[in-house]
C-alpha cells in the first residue's frame, strides 16, 4: 500500500512548471504533480492551522488533514512526534514531499521517517523536493532519498564499531546489489559475495567462535580487496571495509593464538560484551598452556575435563599459584554471567563490580602469561599420559 505524505506551509506559492519523471505540469503545489506519478492509496497532508489548506482542497481533493503545532519549543516538538507517529504507515510504502515544508519541519520529518522504518516497519520509497529556485522555466522534482540512506549507512557502521555486528551493513550492500540490472551483475561478482562473508563474521563474533572469527575477517578482506569499482551509492561501505582491515591487521601482527584470543577478550570488553570477554579470556589461558607445551591447542579433549581440566583439579601444583587462582576467579565470574546473575547476592553494585573485576582479570592475565614460570615439559608429559 502506498502512502504519500506532504508538508504544507502558509506561503504564497507561485505557479511554475514542475517536471517529475516524464510528467511536466504547471502548478503552485508540487504535491499535485507527485500525486499523479505515484498514484498513492492514501494521502496525508501535514501543516499548522495557518497552512494553505484551501490549496490542498482545490488541487488534491481527497486527503487526510494532519494538524501539528508550530514547533517553537521542546513540548511542541514532542506533540508533533506523537501526532506523526500515530499515522497509519505500518508495513506500508512511504513517499514524502518536503517542498513546501516550513522552518525546521523538514529536518524533523527526517527523524520521523527513521521512526517509520525502524518501529513501524515501513519502507521509505521516495523523499521529494520541487526545486523552484533553480534557473530555467522547468523546475525538477528531485528525490532526496540518498540523504535518508546515508543515515542508514551511518547506523550500520555504528553497529559494527560499537558491537562488532556488520549485518546491517551487509543488508544495505545486498539491497543495493539487488538493484543492479541482471545483465550487469556479472560485473560485480565480489560485491555480491561481500554480504555473505560479513554475515559469517558477525555470527562468529556473536557466538565467540574465536578462531572462525579471525578467519572470517580475512575472508572479508580478501573479498574487499578484489572488489570491482564501487557504484557511487555504495561508497559509504568503504568506512566499514577500512575498519575491518584495521581489525584484521591487529591479528596479522600477532603470531601466537593465545595472544589473539587475549586480544579478542579485550575487544569484547570494549564492545560491552562481558560474558564473551570472559569466555575469550579463559580460552586464551588454556591455549597458552597447550601452545607453550607444543601440543595441539585445538584438541577439545586436551582443553577440557579429560586434559587440562583434570590437571587443574588434581595437580594444581604443576602451575603457578597466581595462574590457577586467576583461572578460578574467571570461572566463577563466567558461571555467574552464564546464569544471568541470578542469586540472592546479585545486585546492580555487584554487576558494576564484576565489570571492574573483568578488566582487572584481563590485565592480570597479560602479566601472568608473559612473566610467570611454567613447567611446560612436565605439563606436556602429564597430558600425554592421560
Amino acid at each position: 500500500m502506498k502512502i504519500l505524505i506532504s508538508i504544507l506551509g502558509a506561503g504564497n506559492y507561485r505557479e511554475t512548471i514542475y517536471k517529475f519523471g516524464d510528467l511536466e505540469e504547471k502548478t503552485n503545489y508540487v504535491l499535485s504533480v507527485i500525486k499523479k506519478v505515484i498514484s498513492p492509496d492514501k494521502i496525508y497532508i501535514v501543516g499548522t492551522e495557518q497552512s494553505r489548506w484551501n490549496l490542498a482542497d482545490e488541487l488534491i481533493g481527497e486527503y487526510e488533514k494532519v494538524v501539528i503545532p508550530f514547533g517553537t519549543n521542546h513540548q511542541e516538538f514532542w506533540q508533533m512526534f506523537e501526532i506523526l507517529s500515530g499515522l497509519d504507515v505500518e508495513n506500508k510504502d512511504i513517499y514524502m514531499d518536503l517542498t513546501h515544508g516550513f522552518r525546521s519541519i523538514p529536518l524533523f520529518i527526517s527523524t520521523v521517517m527513521n521512526f517509520f522504518e525502524k518501529v513501524k516497519n515501513a519502507k521509505i520509497k521516495g523523499v521529494y523536493y520541487g526545486m523552484f529556485e533553480v534557473q530555467g522555466d522547468v523546475k525538477p522534482i528531485i528525490d532526496m532519498l540518498p540523504i535518508l540512506e546515508m543515515n542508514n549507512w551511518i547506523e550500520g557502521y555504528t553497529l559494527y564499531q560499537e558491537y562488532g555486528d556488520s549485518r546491517k551493513m551487509g543488508d544495505l550492500i545486498q539491497e543495493k546489489y539487488k538493484q543492479i540490472p541482471n545483465e550487469e551483475k556479472r560485473n560485480y561478482h565480489n560485491l555480491g559475495k561481500l554480504p555473505k562473508v560479513l554475515e559469517k563474521s558477525s555470527k562468529a563474533f556473536g557466538f565467540t567462535a574465536l578462531d572462525f572469527y579471525i578467519k572470517s575477517l580475512n575472508d572479508v578482506i580478501n573479498v574487499s580487496k578484489n572488489l570491482e569499482p564501487i557504484p557511487s551509492n555504495l561508497k559509504a561501505m568503504e568506512f566499514l571495509i577500512n575498519d575491518i582491515e584495521k581489525s584484521s591487521e591487529i591479528f596479522q601482527n600477532i603470531s601466537k593464538n593465545w595472544e589473539k584470543q587475549l586480544k579478542l577478550a579485550e575487544i569484547y570488553f570494549e564492545k560491552n560484551r562481558y560474558a564473551q570477554s570472559l569466555t575469550a579470556l579463559r580460552e586464551s589461558m588454556i591455549t597458552f598452556i597447550l601452545e607453550k607445551a607444543e601440543l595441539d591447542w585445538e584438541d577439545a579433549d586436551l582443553r577440557e575435563t579429560k586434559g587440562l581440566g583434570k590437571l587443574f583439579a588434581e595437580e594444581p601444583e604443576l602451575f603457578p599459584k597466581e595462574f590457577i587462582g586467576l583461572l578460578n576467579q574467571i570461572r566463577d565470574l563466567r558461571n555467574k554471567a552464564n546464569h544471568g546473575f541470578i542469586g540472592k547476592d546479585s545486585s546492580e553494585s555487584k554487576l558494576n563490580q564484576s565489570i571492574d573485576k573483568l578488566q582487572d582479570y584481563t590485565q592480570k592475565a597479560k602479566k601472568i602469561l608473559k612473566n610467570s614460570v611454567f613447567e611446560f615439559e612436565m605439563i606436556k608429559e602429564k597430558l600425554n599420559l592421560l
